[in-house]
């Protein structure tokens, strides 16, 4: 375990398309997006319908919220589902740390829907993970 937490999860983002309003209050982004996990608890993909919500106002500050699904196995072989909802309140030029909330049909990861869950982000050039780790 590093001083992050054991990493559980690691899922590998692609952006698809990314929609912007700016509110007289707050800039509102939603970034669709899609991709894969493949990791020894979970290997699978992200269904059509990710998304992450951003609200910024003008101080910087941010409400982030995204949600999917993903399909695929568990460690034990079994085919099955898990939805993430990932929120985090943000301040612009500082790591983002998320709350994960997790709901799965897999009788091997139904743990994950009460363990204590910290998500961070991970960017090298265009690339773009989330780590969900076990705190």
């Amino acid at each position: 375990m590093d001083s992050h937490g054991q990493e559980l999860l690691r899922i590998d983002i692609n952006i698809r398309d990314t929609w912007e309003v700016r509110g007289g209050e707050e800039t509102v982004n939603m970034l669709l997006f899609d991709g894969y996990c493949d990791c020894g608890l979970f290997r699978g993909k992200i269904l059509s319908g990710g998304v992450d919500t951003q609200k910024w106002d003008r101080t910087g500050k941010g409400v982030l919220s995204a949600r999917y699904m993903l399909r695929g196995t568990d460690a034990g072989g079994q085919e099955c589902t898990i939805f993430i909802e990932n929120t985090a309140e943000a301040k612009e030029g500082k790591e983002i740390v998320t709350r994960p909330v997790i709901r799965t049909d897999s009788r091997a990861l139904r743990w994950m829907e009460h363990a204590r869950l910290r998500g961070r982000m991970e960017a090298a050039g265009e690339k773009l993970a989330i780590i969900i780790e076990g705190k």
